[in-house]
């Protein structure tokens, strides 16, 4: 099940699958070199990327 759901993720780059990973150097897209684990290098990048997200620019800028 596992398998299937990483599958999924990395199908329509989801999560960590939208970047690439730093540790084992596969593009965006792919699954890590490790199978059946997604590297922690790559979680921290894409954790990295929400935090600089703001998902409405607009309200965020009023809330301040």
């Amino acid at each position: 099940m596992l398998d299937a759901a990483y599958e999924t993720h990395r199908r329509f780059r989801h999560g960590a699958f939208g970047e690439s990973c730093p540790t084992c150097h596969v593009p965006a897209g792919e699954l890590c070199l490790a199978r059946r684990s997604v590297h922690s290098a790559r979680r921290q990048a894409h954790r990295a990327r929400l935090a600089r997200t703001e998902l409405v620019p607009l309200l965020a800028a009023v809330a301040r």
